[in-house]
């Protein structure tokens, strides 16, 4: 009976060392698998910065040019302002120029006519002239 109970008790040893060796086995596989968790989560950690990191930068960029594009968009508006004025200008001096050629022109054509005018008394005293000069020769 004694052999028995030992013979019982090294199967249950038996038994209990071979789901201990299972366990620890299992143990050791999810120590390692642990292992392989953490290292795939601090490479995704430090992905996910850089990826924050990259969107950051990305954001400043965007920024920057949406500042640049408003600087652009100023500058066009004012150089097609003072392109406006400037047109503006250009028309009210054309308007004053064209007047002044019309002034002249009629100023022109008013001389034209005192000088005909002239012209004609001028032939009107030269024949009186010879009238005179005629009459006095006649004397």
């Amino acid at each position: 009976m004694h052999d028995k109970e030992n013979e019982d008790r090294m199967r249950d040893n038996l038994k209990l060392g071979e789901e201990n060796f299972k366990i620890i086995g299992e143990k050791r596989r999810m120590e390692e698998e642990l292992r392989f968790f953490k290292l795939d989560f601090a490479k995704m950690v430090v992905d996910k910065e850089e990826a924050i990191s990259q969107l950051g930068s990305a954001r400043l960029a965007i920024s920057d040019l949406k500042e640049e594009i408003e600087n652009k968009k100023l500058a066009h508006n004012s150089s097609t302002n003072i392109h406006q004025v400037l047109r503006a200008e250009g028309e009210k001096e054309r308007g004053r120029l064209v007047l002044e050629r019309d002034q002249m022109k009629e100023e022109k054509k008013n001389l034209e006519h005192i000088i005909s005018d002239m012209m004609k008394q001028n032939h009107g005293y030269k024949d009186k002239v010879k009238k005179l000069k005629e009459i006095c020769d006649e004397f």
